[in-house]
């Protein structure tokens, strides 16, 4: 039986974590793109702190995920299509597969070698993707969420690691809804529910190399 990890020293491991990055795209998060021309608040606030787990990622050898969403009459399903027209949106898709606004925002660190990118077209990054088998492949037991929408694609993709047998762990300054209440309210799910919710700098700190040697026993250099 697999041992049961309690501590987030455990949990955060840089050997077993992965950290995911989710619709982190101009029509999320850019002045000009789709959430701003209909009235959304900005969410660029998630950029900064995405960007240095991002670095701390790279630097503990933990695989950085991009999820992206693309959307479009050929590859959405009726009942998303369906979403859209009730929510009048069939006119002005959102992410519309191969435009600029499904396109990672400019002022995010850019992927490198070695990182995944997955893309889909509904809420859940595992579901009909490779994610599952990507992660699994390289030994992750633990996923850190990002990104935008804390209550929707952050939610389902987060919910849906969890119930895969992954531990989950929510950063939350690198998370972000439009409505303050909401995203309170959805972070207190994922605490009492799924995994911690804490500060993209305790992340930072479990994924820093030098404590990761400290803690095999090595003395501080």
């Amino acid at each position: 039986m697999s041992e049961v990890l309690t501590s987030l020293d455990a949990i955060l491991a840089p050997t077993r974590s992965a950290l995911l990055v989710v619709d982190v795209q101009h029509d999320f998060i850019h002045p000009e793109g789709w959430a701003t021309r209909h009235g959304s608040p900005s969410l660029r606030q998630v950029i900064p702190p995405i960007n240095r787990l991002i670095g701390a990622a790279r630097a503990a050898g933990v695989p950085v995920v991009y999820i992206l969403m693309e959307h479009g009459p050929a590859i959405d399903l009726p009942n998303y299509r369906a979403r859209y027209v009730a929510r009048g949106m069939d006119g002005d898709i959102l992410c519309a597969a191969g435009t600029w606004g499904a396109r990672l925002d400019g002022e995010v660190t850019a992927p490198a070698a070695g990182d995944l990118t997955i893309v889909r077209h509904s809420y859940d990054a595992f579901e009909g993707t490779r994610l599952h088998e990507s992660l699994r492949a390289r030994g992750v037991e633990s996923v850190v969420g990002t990104g935008v929408v804390t209550n929707l694609c952050v939610q389902t993709t987060i919910e849906h690691a969890f119930a895969l047998g992954y531990y989950v762990v929510v950063a939350e300054d690198a998370t972000a809804t439009p409505d303050p209440t909401v995203q309170a309210v959805t972070l207190t799910n994922f605490r009492q529910y799924f995994g911690p919710v804490v500060p993209s700098t305790t992340i930072q700190e479990h994924w820093h190399p030098r404590r990761e040697t400290t803690s095999r026993g090595a003395a501080p250099a």
